[in-house]
């Protein structure tokens, strides 16, 4: 589970920067930077229940979870939950600006 963690750390980094960039700047207190948060927590938000249920239903089903483990993978359902919450940001952010470029030529 620490190699999984240790793989996802730079996304994760990267999640987090592009979050810190967003919250800061002017779009996100406008509504179309309150939609783009609220379209991105839809799809990120309910990777931390579903991660933690099927951890736990391994752990009473299959076998005993140590509690490192339990608590490494955890960290690494936070870690998933704010990658993905901020490539979500970045995919919306991105589709927004693909379409509101003007057609040059026409």
């Amino acid at each position: 589970m620490l190699i999984i963690g240790a793989l996802i750390i730079p996304f994760f980094i990267y999640a987090l920067i592009i979050h810190i960039k967003f919250s800061r700047s002017e779009n996100s207190k406008n509504e179309k930077g309150k939609i783009i948060l609220a379209k991105s927590a839809k799809y990120a938000l309910p990777v931390f229940p579903v991660g933690w249920l099927a951890l736990e239903l391994y752990h009473r089903i299959i076998t005993i979870i140590p509690y490192e483990t339990y608590r490494d993978a955890i960290w690494v359902l936070v870690m998933l939950l704010f990658t993905i919450y901020g490539f979500s940001i970045r995919h919306y952010t991105r589709r927004r600006v693909f379409e509101n470029q003007e057609v040059f030529g026409k």
